[in-house]
Formats: structure tokens, sequence, C-alpha cells
């Protein structure tokens, strides 16, 4: 009995140790196995795994085109800075945090309870990605970091391009400026393949956003090994090797941006720079000969160097409280009231129109009298009896009153401006133009719901009432009518270059339209317009520059309503932002212009002290660089002539006004209630 009993403890152990066996002998193939597809099946996808833990893929930033101006002349520039990071991961496992921040803190200047403020606030991020603790290093902190970095894990300084405005905050709407593309952007971008990441900056107002493809470069990188806590240890040279062994090359580089020669001339930038002065407004002068922007500056302005690398809030908030709207481009974005820059169109219409002649002449007394309303002139004693030609030297009002009276509607008025040019975006290649405005009797029936009445017309001829336009528009028609009547789209880029200097793209002229003027039209035009500058009875003539044969016209545009006892009085002593806006607009020579400038300057009171000096300056400067043998600009003579004949040193301004019995005028009312807000959308945040 006993026997039997060990036999079956035998025969039970016996059992056990065959179940062992199993478990053994299947351990060992799953582990075979599981060797068998790591090693064979899947080595080459491991073995890259296990490569990347050491191997860190860095990119390499590849440079945004430059900008230049059309004498290559460079206006945008990259220029390195250094920036701290810190990878959460790599700090936390050297078990070193308290030391390494009290350590970083003194390099940086920067208190250990900031740093650590900066690091919490992206803690709800991957430990592996590196948060941004300090832009903009000291070389003397670069040096440092470097120096101690293997004291320091986790700790890396990157190199990083910062797009640079050499000059500051001139010609910053034209020119735009970059910043981060945002989460919002993001899904945009990459769903119309443009391939961007958060890392990346992207143009966001002017050239900058309008040529991002051209200037764009694309990146390349680098493959560094590292130790367990990130710190690089040496580059990885062994492209052959890894291409060889199917892996990503170690090293890759990428491509610059391409460069970007503008048409504008900085000289001529810099030149109504200072003619501006404190000035709020914009110009634009343009050659009437191809359409090419030559200068366009707004003025209060921004640094676009300010947005690249992310703007402080304090700054931003700076910039929008500025009543000044220093974010806005004064040249495209905002429109105002033309004043007397629209005579020469209103001439053009009823020489056009057969109903008037250049000999046409019209009493004027000082006003005149449509139903119960009283128009002035802004002479108050009147102009006597003048024809065209003296009508646009002398301003006169109630001449331009009786010339659209003559014609059917304002319709005829309103065609032939936008003939020039005008009530319409002209085209030019940068965003958020708005079109101006050029009243007709059917805008107003929709808009208003009111009909057109008589004295309205009166108004619009002489630039009132409804009528907008921007500097550009102004420009461009005053570039039309110089060159005879050829309009042009007005563009801003010259060519485009790769990084060595080999041209890619020429942008040619583009004609809009052709406005077929009677020959005896733009003669007489011309001759008044000329006679404005260089006439002693005309509204500009203290700007004549002798040999330059300025042909012009001064302007005001009113920004309240003024009542009747006070239509006189003079602007300069009005609340500063009840002023007038001052306009002149011209072209030089008169025959064959090269160039034709427009100027608002914001409540500067008169055209002819407070926007024909800007645009002067612009004409001296052009045509005194790029025609020096053809004009002989003798400034001196002027002086000597003004001393000689005891000059009058400011206008007999076109102000032009009415005294409103209709509707009771209050001081501080908009000029022309019903007529659309200004375009108010800015360049957007950042």
């Amino acid at each position: 009995m006993a026997f039997l009993g060990q036999e079956e403890q035998l025969r039970e152990l016996q059992d056990r140790f065959r179940l062992v066996h199993a478990i053994l002998f299947a351990g060992i193939i799953i582990l075979v196995s599981r060797l068998v597809y790591l090693q064979i099946l899947v080595g080459d996808r491991m073995r890259k795994v296990s490569e990347e833990n050491r191997i860190k893929r860095v990119r390499i930033a590849s440079p945004r085109g430059m900008i230049f101006d059309r004498n290559k002349q460079l206006l945008i520039d990259n220029h390195p800075a250094f920036d701290l990071e810190i990878t959460p991961q790599y700090l936390k496992e050297s078990g070193q945090t308290e030391e390494v921040l009290k350590k970083l803190s003194e390099v940086i200047q920067l208190p250990v309870d900031e740093i650590r403020r900066r690091l919490e606030k992206s803690k709800h991020q991957a430990s592996f990605l590196p948060i941004k603790i300090k832009s903009d290093l000291t070389r003397d902190e670069v040096a440092k970091i470097e120096t101690w970095k293997l004291d320091m894990p986790g700790i890396a300084v990157v190199m990083e391009i910062q797009r640079t405005n050499l000059y500051n905050d001139v010609a910053s709407h034209l020119l735009g400026y970059i910043s981060r593309v945002n989460a919002r952007e993001l899904p945009i971008l990459n769903r119309a393949g443009k391939n961007y990441t958060l890392d990346d900056s992207i143009g966001k107002f002017g050239i900058e956003k309008e040529l991002e493809d051209t200037l764009r470069g694309h990146d390349g990188y680098e493959m560094i090994e590292v130790d367990a806590l990130g710190r690089r240890l040496r580059s990885r040279e062994r492209q052959a090797a890894s291409t060889a062994a199917n892996q990503p090359a170690s090293f890759q580089t990428g491509a610059p941006g391409k460069n970007v020669i503008l048409t504008i001339d900085q000289d001529l930038q810099m030149a109504a720079l200072k003619a501006f002065g404190t000035k709020a407004g914009g110009l634009v002068a343009i050659d009437p000969r191809n359409g090419e922007i030559l200068a366009m500056i707004s003025r209060p302005a921004f640094n676009p160097t300010d947005f690249s690398r992310g703007i402080s809030p304090e700054l931003w908030q700076t910039l929008i409280k500025n009543e000044d709207r220093p974010m806005r481009d004064k040249t495209i974005q905002d429109h105002y009231a033309p004043g007397s820059t629209f005579k020469a169109v209103t001439a053009i219409a009823g020489l056009e129109e057969g109903v008037i002649t250049p000999q046409t002449k019209f009493l004027c007394t000082g006003s005149m009298r449509v139903g119960n309303r009283t128009y002035h002139c802004h002479r108050r004693g009147g102009h006597g009896e003048v024809d065209l030609r003296q009508a646009l030297e002398q301003s006169c009002d109630v001449f331009f009153y009786k010339l659209s009276q003559k014609l059917k509607s304002v319709n005829d008025l309103a065609a032939w401006a936008k003939k020039l040019g005008l009530g319409r975006k002209t085209g030019v290649p940068l965003a958020r133009e708005v079109p101006g405005l050029v009243p007709t009797e059917e805008w107003k029936r929709q808009r208003l719901g009111q009909a057109w009445t008589g004295g309205e017309t009166l108004s619009v001829a002489i630039g009132q009432s409804f009528v907008l336009a921007t500097v550009a528009q102004l420009a461009n028609t005053y570039a039309a009518i110089g060159n005879g009547g050829t309009l042009y789209r007005p563009h801003i880029v010259k060519a485009v270059e790769n990084s060595d200097g080999e041209l890619l793209q020429e942008i040619s002229p583009e004609i809009m339209s052709q406005v077929e003027l009677n020959p005896r039209t733009v003669e007489a035009v011309h001759d008044g317009l000329w006679r404005v500058v260089n006439s002693p009875r005309g509204t500009a003539y203290s700007q004549r520059l002798p040999g330059a044969d300025i042909a012009g016209k001064t302007g005001t545009a009113q920004v309240v309503r003024l009542a009747a006892e006070r239509i006189y009085d003079k602007c300069e002593n009005m609340r500063y932002r009840h002023r007038h806006h001052a306009l002149f607009a011209a072209f030089a020579p008169v025959n064959n212009p090269v160039i034709a400038v427009a100027v608002i300057a914001e409540h500067a009171c008169h055209g002819n002290s407070g926007a024909a000096p800007i645009a002067r300056e612009v004409i001296k400067t052009y045509l005194t660089k790029y025609f020096p043998q053809q004009f002989h600009l003798d400034e001196a003579r002027v002086l000597a002539e003004k001393r000689a004949a005891g000059h009058r040193t400011t206008d007999t301004e076109d102000q032009a006004v009415t005294d409103d019995t209709e509707v009771p005028a209050v001081e501080g009312e908009p000029v022309s209630p019903g007529v659309p807000e200004p375009h108010l959308e800015g360049a957007p945040s950042p």
C-alpha cells in the first residue's frame, strides 16, 4: 500500500515537471519568436527608433528673401537672434533642477521664481518639448551659457532669424511685418499644402504678406547625437552611410527665399519722412509713364522689427490706443474728401461734355444762392470774372458751382471721375484697400432712400459732400491727367531675384484703361494746374520750384461742418481734431511728366502750407537725382524773389464751405451725414 502511495506521488511530481517544462519551453518559444520579430522582421524599424532616442533632428532655418528698393538699397534684412530654451524632461531626469535654475538665473539676470513661472505656464505641453524662457540673449549671455552648458542639462541656446527693417518705421505699412503662425492659421495653411508649423513665421501685413510664397525659404535640418539628458555630443557626419542604410540623411541644406526689388526709391521715402515731420497723413508718388510707385509712406507708423519675434502686449496697446492710428495705412485704408483737388476732374468733365470751353467765364462774387442755401467761395469778396485756367489757378469755388449746373446731372461728374480712377480700387497689390466713393443719383437712392438734389451736385463739383478718395487714388488720377489719359495699375514690385542675384522675374506695366481726352482739354487743364504753382495768383505759388514746372492743385477737406458765422474762422484757432485736412496733388514737369504725387496731411489746415511742401520735397529729390542735366532747380532764386516782392507766406486756401439754411449746421457734426464710415479694419493683431 505504501508503495502505491509513493508511486502516485512520483506520478504527480512528474506531471508537475512536465507542466514546468512546457511553460519553460513556451516561454523560450515566445522569447525566440519575439527576438526574431524584433531583430529580423522589424529590425530596421527598431534600429531607427533606437537611433532616434539618441539622435535629435534640429531644424536649420533658411532665411527669408531680402527686400530692396529700386536701386538695390537694402530695406529688409535678416539678423541673428538667440533664445534660451529649457526641455523639462531632461531637467527633471538630471536631478539638479534647483542648482541649474539658480546658475541660470545668475547668467540671464532673471529671478528663479520668474523662470519657474514660465515653466509652469507651459506645464500642460509634453515634457520633451522645449520651453522658451528668454528671447534676444546678449552675446555675453550666450557665451556664458555655452561655457557652462555641461553643468546645466536641459538648457539650450537656439538661434533664430529676426526680420529687421533697416529704417525702423519708414514705409512700415508698405513693407509690412512677419509674425508666428498661430493655431487658428495653421490648419488653414496646411490644408492649402503650405507645410507650416507653429514655430514658423509668416507674413502678416504689407509686402511681407502679399509675397509670402516668394520671400519664404525652405528649411533644412541636421541630425545631432545627444546623451540621456539631451545634451549635444557631436554632429552626425555620416550622410552616405545613413543613406545606404535607408535612414534619414544626417544633414540637408535648406533653400533661402527669393529677393524682391521694389519700385520705390528710398531717397524719396526719406525726403517725405523729413518733410512730414510730426504731421499725420500719407503720400504716394507714381511714375505716370508706367504706374511704378516711387514712394509710399503713411505717418505715424510702427516698427515692423518689433513684430518679427512677438510684440509685447504693452507696445501693442500703445499702438492701438494712439489717436493718430499708426497701424492704419493712410494711403489706401483711409479715404478723405478730396476737396479742391477734385476740381481738375470737374474741369475735364465740363470740357469733354461740351458745356464749357477754356474761354468760358463766370462771375464770382464770393457766394451764390441755390434754393434756400448759400454756397460760399473761399475768398469772401469773390474772384470777379474768371475763365477755366484762372478758376483752377485761384481755386474759385463759384466757377465750379456754375459749371456743375450746366451738366445734365451729378452722373456726368461721376462718370468722368471713375474713368480717371476715382470711386474704385487702384489695384495696388496690397490688402485692405478701400474703393472710396463717387456718388450718383442711384447711389443716394439706394443708400439713403432719398432723391438727389441739385445743390449736392455743387458740393460734389468741389470735392465735398459724399465724395471720398484715397491718397493712392488721387496720385493715380493725377498721373492719368498728367500723361493725357492713360490709367496704369500701380505696382510696387519691379523684379524678383534669387539669392545669387540672378533675375527670375521682371514686372511689366499694366494699363487698366485709356481715357480718350481732347488735346485741347489736356492743354487747358495742364495750364491751369501749372498756374496754381507757378503764377503769382496761384494758391501754391509759395511752393514753386523753378525749373521743375510743377502742375498741381491744393485742397482742404473739412472734418466737421461749420455754422455760417464760423466759415471764415482761422483754421489754426480750431480744436486740433476739428481742423481741416490739407491736400495737394501734382505732377511734374507739366509737359511729359515723370512723377505724380498726392499728399494728405491730417488737420494741417491748408493745402499750400500743410501738404504742398511735402510733395515739393519729393519732386525736387526725384528730379535732382534722376534728371540732373534736364532740371536746374534753383531754390535760392525762389527765396530771393520772395524777399524782393514781400510775398505772402500763407495761401488763400480753397476752403469749400456752405451756409446750410436747410439743415442747421452744428459745430462738431460730421461733414457728410449718411456717408459710409471709413473702413475701420487696420493691420491684424499679432
